[in-house]
């Protein structure tokens, strides 16, 4: 299936999607509203598949938004969004295989999404991050909130009430541990693909559950996310992964990891 705002290709077990309207620096309208959600399900049940990699096409912006000349569809009769109509990254649609952020430039607005819900972050040294919602009379309420489960609490309000007035470098993202890493621009691509090998060679199933419960345990108290954290490390010790790896190690060969299972 072929998309007409997104670019999804696999190779070597990765997964590079591309957000795919630079001349509106790759703004979200009502199109890309209805093909990110079959993209990320598309890449949860393709065995082909290990990691993602989310990026923009072109160098100026990574993701600027809602297209507020096109806005996103809403799911009701009113004409408002829900919160289940936000349907824009893998959190988002509890994608549990690994996704990992490229920033390869703008990224504002409801493009934070995909920065505060991604699992690794890395960005262009020429990138640069803002929030206009409340410039243009909105709220900026979900990308904050979901961004200060990753940064400090005042770092996050400043953001969001300046509306724009101040712009991070990838330099001050990075200080506040919006990003995890700084690269030139030139090397983005390649830097995540690196990062992205180095993950592929695991478990799918382990994988995917050491990411469940982390995120997971972002929305619970302490001792329920460790008995949530219990439940999947039980469960993958019946999983035949679990005895994979232990015979993989002792016979000193890589391992024959089973097809992650989104229903896992």
């Amino acid at each position: 299936m072929s998309y007409s705002t997104i670019n999804y290709n696999v190779k070597n077990g990765i997964a590079t999607i591309l957000l795919d309207r630079p001349n509106k620096l790759n703004s979200i309208n009502s199109q890309m509203s209805r093909e990110l959600p079959d993209v990320w399900n598309r890449f949860n049940t393709d065995n082909s598949a290990k990691v993602a990699i989310i990026s923009g096409v072109g160098d100026k912006a990574f993701c600027v938004g809602a297209d507020l000349a096109d806005l996103p569809d809403m799911d009701n009769e009113m004409g408002k969004a829900s919160i289940s109509s936000i349907k824009w990254t893998s959190l988002q649609n509890k994608i549990w295989k690994p996704v990992i952020c490229a920033v390869n430039g703008i990224a504002c607005g409801g493009g934070l999404h995909f920065i505060a819900d991604s699992d690794i972050v890395i960005a262009s040294n020429t990138a640069t991050f803002f929030d206009t919602h409340v410039k243009v009379g909105l709220v900026a309420g979900l990308e904050p909130v979901s961004l200060s489960r990753k940064i400090p609490l005042e770092s996050v309000l400043r953001m969001s009430l300046v509306g724009g007035e101040e712009k991070l470098t990838s330099v001050d993202a990075k200080n506040i541990g919006l990003v995890g890493e700084i690269v030139e621009d030139n090397k983005l691509m390649i830097r995540a693909i690196e990062i992205a090998n180095k993950i592929k060679i695991h478990s799918p199933s382990a994988l995917a559950k050491t990411k469940k419960a982390i995120w997971e345990s972002q929305e619970t108290g302490l001792h329920e996310a460790l008995e949530n954290a219990w439940k999947l490390i039980s469960e993958q010790q019946s999983h035949p992964d679990f005895e994979e790896g232990s015979k993989a190690f002792i016979e000193k060969r890589d391992p024959n990891w089973i097809p992650y299972m989104p229903d896992e």
